[in-house]
């Protein structure tokens, strides 16, 4: 639409001097092969054979052996990737503090299919601590943060960061998850305002420690019971307070990004 922002290309910038240093080394016979390869791996191979024979077939041209093709592709395969790879790679270290954190995670998890040479491990190191160093600084304002929202007893916030940390790796300390277990504990009671009770029963159902915590009481209010009754399975303690058995743990459920990634 006129006046709309462009959308970002998904990924890093993509590079093509080491697929073309790869191309360059191929007879005619493997060129064709191996650039099916880099659009699409296998299937992309195996579907241009199929489209190349059926239009061979009728036009009474001799077809081509998917079997000799499929060997050809194989034997490339691994160049291929690592071509492929290598460019993906230059072009998430030529990006730097551009390329979004998901997309550099994503390059150096990719490494882990394909088999690197010398200067591909060279790429990946420099990667790997571009992302350690990125991961760095979101665990320190992550920890801050908490530590920010366990001073103020804001516990709102406390579960919202304990449900939502930096990455898969950062845990939260044991003495954090005491102190929002217990100040959430204490926060629901009978006594607590039915909008911070239901807030509260819900963040605390996303988080890891949900389980441990052990409401006083539920508020004499038909939403506040409602909620107690539709967690149970997340918060035991409410089906003690409420003379129900309880029910089993919700499915896990996917954990939406915490924040933008710098």
């Amino acid at each position: 639409r006129p006046g709309s922002r462009p959308e970002r290309p998904a990924g890093p910038p993509l590079t093509t001097t080491h697929r073309n240093a790869f191309l360059a080394t191929l007879s005619p016979e493997q060129l064709p092969v191996a650039e099916q390869l880099l659009r699409g791996g296998m299937p992309a191979v195996r579907a241009a054979v199929a489209e190349q024979n059926k239009n061979a077939s009728a036009q009474g041209r001799p077809t081509v052996d998917p079997t000799t093709i499929d060997r050809i592709a194989e034997d490339l395969l691994s160049k291929s990737n690592l071509a492929m790879w290598k460019d993906r790679a230059a072009g998430a270290l030529g990006a730097g503090k551009e390329l979004k954190l998901r997309d550099l995670r994503a390059v150096v998890t990719s490494a882990k299919t394909t088999t690197l040479d010398d200067d591909a491990r060279a790429q990946l190191k420099e990667l790997q601590t571009l992302l350690n160093a990125r991961l760095d600084v979101l665990r320190t304002r992550w920890t801050s943060d908490l530590d920010q929202a366990l001073a103020a007893q804001n516990w709102a916030d406390a579960l919202r960061l304990a449900a939502r940390p930096p990455d898969m790796s950062t845990r939260l300390s044991s003495e954090a998850a005491s102190a929002i277990v217990a100040g959430v504990s204490a926060a629901l009671n009978p006594d607590q305002t039915p909008a911070v009770f239901v807030e509260l029963v819900e963040l605390s159902a996303e988080t890891s420690i949900r389980r441990n915590i052990k409401p006083v009481g539920i508020p004499a209010d038909e939403g506040c019971r409602t909620v107690a009754v539709k967690y149970a399975g997340a918060i035991p303690e409410f089906a003690k307070l409420l003379g129900m058995k309880v029910p089993p743990p919700p499915p896990p459920t996917r954990r939406p990004a915490s924040r933008r990634a710098s």
